[in-house]
Order: structure tokens, then C-alpha cells, then sequence
């Protein structure tokens, strides 16, 4: 069975892209523009990963990650960002397992989501014990 993957960015082309490859990698992908269809998605619906932009509209990344992890604490989270304003010990406090920058590399993204699947994946466990700069991947 493939691995469900939610991913959420606002740019549509930067969303059909990813969404495109990771489907074409094999996994079964759901896509949504914002942070607050991301939500109203999860709800209803389980994910394995959710994939999702810093910069979505309605609610910020932080929030969004924060809101995620409480809501389905066993689900990994990978946060993409192109700004290098981003702190990567923000974002894992937030409840992020793993932060990727933009424009996402391919090989990169995949290594990622297989090391959260291969971890076990409640992100709060995993990053437990482990320096922040041994965490990141590529």
C-alpha cells in the first residue's frame, strides 16, 4: 500500500509539480493550496506525512505545524521554506520532524520522508536526544 502523503503549498504550479513527482515515486498524494483546507482535511482523512509549505495563507506555518501535531501527533511533518529567515530549531519545536529548502530537491525530499517512515514517525519521539544539526538530511 502506498504511503499517503498531504501536501500543502499555495503556489499552484510549485503544488502540481510535487505532487506529480512524489505521485510518479509511488505514493498517493492529496494536495490543497492553504493551511486551513489543510486542516479541515485532516480531520476527516489520515495521512502518513503531510508536506507542507511555510508560507501558506490563512494560518503561518508554525501555527499550522503546531496545529497539525496536536491534532494527529503521529504524523510526520516536513516544512519547505525559501526563506532563509526560517530557523530550523523553530520549526521542529513547532512539532516538524524535518525542514527542506526551496526550491525542493527531489532526491532530498524523498530521503526525508523515507527517514521519517523508516524512524517510526511520531516526530516528538524521534527528535529526542538527537542535535539539531545532526537531524537534517541533505
Amino acid at each position: 500500500m502506498a504511503a499517503k502523503l498531504l501536501v500543502v503549498d499555495s503556489n499552484d504550479t510549485n503544488r502540481n509539480a510535487l505532487s506529480r513527482s512524489l505521485r510518479q515515486e509511488g505514493y498517493n498524494v492529496t494536495s490543497v493550496s492553504g493551511g486551513v483546507e489543510a486542516a479541515r482535511r485532516l480531520s476527516p482523512e489520515s495521512f502518513d506525512l503531510v508536506l507542507l509549505d511555510f508560507d501558506t495563507p490563512g494560518i503561518d506555518g508554525i501555527n499550522l505545524t503546531k496545529q497539525i501535531s496536536r491534532a494527529v501527533p503521529h504524523t510526520p511533518i516536513i516544512v519547505m521554506s525559501a526563506s532563509a529567515c526560517i530557523r530550523p530549531g523553530e520549526v521542529l519545536n513547532a512539532g516538524a520532524f524535518d525542514l527542506i529548502e526551496k526550491p525542493v530537491d527531489l532526491n532530498s525530499l524523498i530521503a526525508k520522508i523515507e527517514f521519517a517512515f523508516a524512524t517510526g514517525a511520531p516526530h516528538k519521539q524521534s527528535q529526542a536526544g538527537v542535535p539539531e544539526d545532526q537531524h537534517f538530511i541533505g
